[in-house]
């Protein structure tokens, strides 16, 4: 098995809007983006903390992935939008990059938010892995149809 494509984690939100009321800030600057290889499948129904499982090692790169940065929870004529800066890994040495994962750090629970599949694997060599946000954001939800 293997990245199947991009999606949000069903478990976390269910958790924020129910009765459990996970509160799970997108606005705040402790999230994480964790890497991964391409020997992990997301469950994007069933997975629902950071895993080390699969996580690329290498020069430049720490376990539990980068604090991703620039986050932002904006609504806009009924689109709903999360967004960030880019993240990079500068003066790194990784191979097998396949795919990402977001995570809530500051939750004690590192619950996860988003996978990202990056449909290819990518490799550094002594030099920079950037993972450039689309324009769109993160993530848009179109909350009026």
């Amino acid at each position: 098995m293997a990245w199947g494509g991009s999606g949000l984690y069903v478990v976390t939100l269910q958790d924020v809007l129910d009765t459990t009321q996970l509160a799970l800030d997108l606005d705040l600057e402790t999230h994480k983006l964790a890497l991964y290889d391409n020997t992990v499948t997301p469950n994007y129904t069933t997975d629902s903390a950071y895993s080390s499982s699969g996580e690329i090692s290498g020069t430049g790169y720490t376990a539990g992935g980068k604090v991703v940065t620039g986050t932002a929870l904006s609504a806009s004529s009924g689109i709903l939008t999360w967004d960030s800066d880019n993240v990079q890994w500068d003066s790194s040495t990784l191979t097998g990059v396949r795919g990402g994962e977001i995570y809530a750090d500051a939750l004690g629970g590192n619950n996860l938010i988003l996978g990202i599949d990056f449909g290819t694997a990518y490799a550094t060599s002594d030099g920079v892995l950037l993972v450039t946000i689309h324009a769109n954001g993160l993530l848009t939800v179109d909350c009026v149809p």
